[in-house]
């Protein structure tokens, strides 16, 4: 009975792509539509360092920014350099999803975490999202990377209890181009 069900399939498979029909090989073959939003992050590439205090640590945190697989994907490493001195190391994948019509974010880090953020727009340009729950503490985080006058971006981390109606900084970083 299974095989002749595969017959079958098989046969109805083969004739749909004789007939023309599209393969289901591809979700979507089509290129990426290039926006402004989806040249948001065209600033991006490269090497950024912190500034604490106005003066660029090469010891600090440090993120280094390559182009990807399309005009709207970006790789990106992360050398973290937390308050007591450890240091965080971490892989990205920051890219346009032109399905949704938003940026998405992967962070992978080297002590075990993985973390799946959506993109949002607001007046102050694309921010990533994402749901926590750290020891009962439940709370929707937001990160901003935004570009700013001088040529400087501005990462800030914000919480919120209220589903982003409110939200608190957790933390504000400057960074520069090494």
């Amino acid at each position: 009975m299974k095989s002749i069900r595969f017959m079958r399939h098989a046969a109805v498979s083969v004739g749909m792509i004789a007939a023309g029909a599209p393969a289901a090989i591809a979700q979507d073959i089509d290129p990426l539509e290039e926006s402004p939003d989806t040249a948001y992050y065209d600033f991006w590439v490269g090497t950024w360092i912190e500034e604490k205090e106005g003066v660029a640590d090469p010891d600090g945190t440090r993120f280094d920014v390559l182009p990807s697989v399309h005009a709207a994907a970006f790789e990106e490493e992360w050398r973290l350099v937390l308050d007591d001195g450890q240091v965080l190391n971490a892989t990205a994948l920051r890219a346009w999803d032109k399905t949704a019509g938003r940026w998405m974010y992967t962070w992978v880090s080297d002590n075990g975490l993985y973390q799946v953020w959506e993109g949002r727009k607001d007046r102050h340009g694309w921010w990533i999202y994402k749901h926590f729950d750290v020891d009962g503490d439940r709370y929707l985080s937001r990160q901003g990377f935004l570009p700013q006058p001088d040529g400087s971006v501005l990462r800030i981390s914000q919480k919120s209890y209220d589903e982003g109606d409110t939200w608190e900084l957790r933390f504000q970083q400057r960074l520069v181009r090494e």
